[in-house]
């Protein structure tokens, strides 16, 4: 996976949830007409397609990432020290689930890997299996185990963001059907989680982007 192949990716999932979006508008009652039940549960069921795209953003920006900086073959031990979390997730796994008799053998292990000279080879995606319910504080989160800082999301959006997983969820596990979900939506409202989505993944998409490939994860010299 590449930043430009995750850039693609995302706007495809984005343009399918916007064209949605646009039949939703064109089928909806003028004025204060009230919605049938079908128009409802569509609209409840376009936050789970649009939540979807932004969950399958973030997941192949994350892969871009870690295959961009396995591709540059940097030290270890030039990496700044949020990253090696991720770098050297297996050896801290290693020591998380050994017993007390071989701890001190598989922390050497860890920390030799990290203050390692050798080239990083490709290593695996730790974060996958924690980007399946995801909001603006998890891209901050992400952005942060990368070492790269300053990356914020505006409250609006963050709020939007943090609904947008929640009435998911909701509908997705069946607490709510789509119908009671959808309801609560104006097209005016949906508009504006659809720009909070699409913003904050492209904004995390150009800040990953720069991070990584301009090698802003090595500490300073």
């Amino acid at each position: 996976m590449t930043f430009a192949s995750a850039q693609d990716e995302a706007r495809e999932r984005f343009t399918e949830t916007l064209a949605l979006f646009n039949h939703i508008r064109q089928q909806s009652p003028e004025g204060f007409a009230p919605l049938d039940s079908i128009q409802k549960s569509m609209r409840g069921l376009w936050l789970v397609s649009l939540y979807a795209a932004f969950e399958r953003s973030t997941n192949a920006i994350v892969e871009a990432a870690i295959s961009e900086i396995a591709s540059h073959g940097s030290k270890s031990v030039d990496c700044s020290p949020p990253i090696h979390s991720i770098i050297h997730y297996s050896k801290i796994q290693a020591v998380k689930d050994c017993g007390s008799n071989s701890v001190f053998d598989k922390s050497v292990a860890l920390f030799r890997a990290a203050f390692s000279g050798a080239p990083l080879g490709v290593f695996e995606n730790p974060l996958a299996e924690r980007m399946q319910n995801v909001d603006g504080g998890t891209l901050e989160w992400i952005s942060s185990l990368f070492g790269l800082d300053g990356f914020g999301i505006a409250p609006a959006d963050r709020g939007r963001l943090n609904t947008l997983r929640e009435r998911r969820n909701a509908v997705a596990h069946g607490r709510e059907a789509a119908s009671e979900v959808g309801q609560r939506y104006t097209l005016a409202e949906m508009n504006n989680v659809y720009t909070a989505a699409d913003r904050t993944s492209t904004a995390f998409l150009l800040a990953m982007s720069e991070h990584c490939t301009q090698r802003l994860y090595l500490r300073a010299a």
